[in-house]
């Protein structure tokens, strides 16, 4: 059976594709300031970019740990942020950056070059995992999955289908196509259309009562939606 788009929720569509699109950006973000912070490691696979998405921190530490040799006594722990220190790196700033805490900016390095606002946090494995399935990894870095985000805004969309709603939208098209012709062979009066667009529901090409009348498609869409 033939269907018809009535209404798209441009609002809602405009709102998660901003959401997605920062989303996307503050991953990359994170990928951007780990690889400044410290020379160990890259990230060149999804799997790597989501441990560092949900912990940012143990992994800057198991990489200190695992890359400075430190000869210890048996059952011994080296403390990475001594070992941060002995070798310049910005842990501190780097933890708190990451987790959207004060950071003395004048006093760090890597935090000047990137431009980077203090207080303002990165992803959270929340956030990520709400809209992992919009993007894509390649390249070390995230984009958008153009073909997800298009499915999932179907959801925006409204379509009369069935018999009655094709019917309703039918009988709208027809009584603005009517107004019209009368209005084009009997000039009705501005206060007139503006009463008639309330009654009926209607838009106006130029509100709030000159030019064309016009289907209010949210108020249809409501019809439809009973």
């Amino acid at each position: 059976m033939d269907k018809i788009l009535i209404y798209t929720d441009r609002h809602k569509r405009a709102t998660f594709e901003q959401s997605v699109n920062e989303a996307i950006a503050d991953c990359n973000t994170l990928i951007n300031i780990f690889e400044e912070f410290q020379p160990f490691m890259r990230i060149f696979s999804l799997e790597d970019a989501e441990i560092l998405i949900n912990e940012p921190g143990a992994l800057f530490d198991h990489l200190l740990i695992q890359n400075i040799e430190i000869k210890a006594a048996p059952g011994m722990a080296a403390d990475p942020g001594q070992l941060a220190k002995l070798f310049n790196l910005e842990r501190d700033a780097f933890l708190n950056v990451t987790s959207g805490k004060p950071v003395q900016i004048e006093n760090c390095s890597p935090c000047k070059k990137m431009k980077l606002k203090s207080g303002k946090a990165v992803i959270s494995p929340e956030r990520y995992a709400a809209y992992k399935a919009f993007m894509t990894f390649a390249e070390g870095e995230f984009t958008i999955n153009e073909e997800a985000v298009r499915k999932h805004e179907e959801a925006f969309d409204t379509y009369a289908s069935t018999p009655q709603q094709l019917q309703t939208v039918s009988h709208y098209h027809d009584l603005v196509r009517i107004l019209n012709l009368h209005d084009a062979k009997y000039p009705i009066q501005s206060t007139h259309k503006e009463m008639l667009t309330k009654i009926f529901s209607l838009d106006i090409e130029h509100p709030p009562f000159n030019g064309a009348f016009l289907i209010n498609s949210e108020h249809l869409k409501n019809l439809i939606s009973r």
